[in-house]
C-alpha cells in the first residue's frame, strides 16, 4: 500500500509491533519518512537523545522505521518548531494540541496584514480589513478567530517592545467600538440560562470580557454585558436582578494579592448556585479556589458554555 507517496509495507504475523497499539505497524523505511516529514537524521536523533524519546520502531534486526502514526506525529513537531515553538515544551503534546498550535500559527500569518496596519498605523487600513473579516465570520466566529489572537499578538509585541503605546491604543480603540457593534448586532436575550460578564473594580480591560459575551451569547447563553470595572457588589446584585446562572470575569493585567481577596468576596456575595467562571493573562497565576473556575482561552469557555446549555436543556427536556 501507499503513504504520502511512497510505499509502505505490512510486517509478516509475529515481527514487531508499532507504537500505534495493537495492529501490526504498516512500516516506512527512515528514508522515506525522514523526507515526508522534511527533517534530517541528525535532526531526529538530537530529538531522541536530549529528550529520551523513542520516535521510530526497530525491526527485529535492528532496522529502523516509521508507523504511519509517527511520519504524523514528526510532521506536526516539524511544523511547530518551523512556528517558533521550542522542541522541549511540545514533544509530548498529545496530536490534538500539535494541531491546534498549527492552526494557530496559520491564523496568526493570516492575520498578518492586520498586524502591517497596526504597526503602521493606518486606520483606514485596519479598518476595512477588520471589516472583511468581520463580513465574512459573522459576529461571534469574528471575535474568537480574529480578535482574540489579533489583540494576544498585539499585547505579546506591545510587551516586547516591537510596538508602540499609541498603536496598541489605536487597535484597542479600535477593536472595541468594533465589538460594542457586534454586540447590538447579537443583543442579550432573557433565556433559560442567564450570566453576566464584566470585569472586577479598577480593570478598564474591556475587550476580553466583550468576546466571551459574543460567544456565550452564539451558543444560547442570556449573556448581560455590564461593562468594566465594577464593585463586587454591584456585579452581586447585577447577577440576583438577572438572575444568573454565571457570573464571567475577565483580566487582561492584574496583581493576585489584589484580586484574590476580591474575588473572595464575590464569591461569598454570590448564591451558592451561581458559579464564577474567570479567564484572561490577569487571572493566569490564580491557585485553585473554591467556587472558581478558571479557563485558560476562549475556546475552553465556549465549550464549558455550550456543554452548560446542552446540559440544561436535556433537563428540562426530561423535566
Amino acid at each position: 500500500m501507499r503513504f504520502g507517496g511512497v510505499c509502505v509495507q505490512e510486517p509478516e504475523e509475529g515481527q514487531p509491533i508499532g507504537a500505534g497499539g495493537g495492529t501490526l505497524a504498516r512500516r516506512i523505511s527512515m528514508a522515506d519518512g525522514l523526507r515526508m516529514v522534511g527533517i534530517s537524521k541528525l535532526v531526529l536523533h538530537a530529538w531522541e537523545r536530549r529528550y529520551e524519546r523513542h520516535l521510530a520502531d526497530r525491526t527485529e534486526t535492528g532496522r529502523r522505521y516509521f508507523t504511519p502514526r509517527q511520519v504524523e506525529h514528526l510532521k506536526l513537531l516539524k511544523q511547530c518548531t518551523d512556528a517558533g515553538h521550542r522542541i522541549g515544551s511540545i514533544i509530548d503534546l498529545p496530536p490534538e494540541e500539535l494541531r491546534a498550535l498549527v492552526r494557530g500559527h496559520a491564523k496568526l500569518v493570516a492575520l498578518t496584514p492586520l498586524l502591517e496596519a497596526i504597526q503602521q498605523m493606518d486606520l483606514p487600513r485596519m479598518r476595512r480589513l477588520l471589516a472583511e473579516h468581520l463580513q465574512e465570520e459573522g459576529p461571534a466566529d469574528f471575535a474568537k478567530n480574529t480578535i482574540a489572537p489579533l489583540m494576544r499578538e498585539v499585547g505579546r509585541q506591545w510587551s516586547d517592545g516591537a510596538l508602540s503605546i499609541a498603536a496598541e491604543h489605536m487597535a484597542s480603540a479600535e477593536v472595541r467600538g468594533m465589538l460594542s457593534g457586534c454586540l447590538a448586532a447579537l443583543p442579550a436575550e432573557p433565556m433559560a440560562v442567564r450570566a453576566v460578564v464584566t470585569t472586577m473594580e479598577g480593570d478598564q480591560h474591556e475587550i476580553g470580557s466583550m468576546l466571551i459575551t459574543l460567544l456565550a451569547r452564539q451558543v444560547g447563553l442570556g449573556a448581560l454585558y455590564l461593562g468594566p470595572d465594577l464593585p463586587a457588589s454591584e456585579i452581586a446584585q447585577a447577577a440576583r436582578t438577572w438572575n444568573a446562572r454565571i457570573v464571567c470575569l475577565s483580566s487582561l493585567y492584574g496583581r493576585l494579592r489584589v484580586l484574590e481577596p476580591r474575588l473572595a468576596d464575590l464569591r461569598d456575595r454570590l448564591a451558592d448556585t451561581t458559579e464564577l467562571w474567570v479567564g484572561g493573562p490577569g487571572f493566569a497565576e490564580l491557585k485553585q479556589m473554591k467556587g472558581i473556575r478558571y479557563f485558560a482561552d476562549v475556546a475552553s469557555f465556549e465549550e464549558a458554555a455550550r456543554d452548560l446549555v446542552a446540559r440544561y436543556t436535556a433537563s428540562t427536556a426530561d423535566g
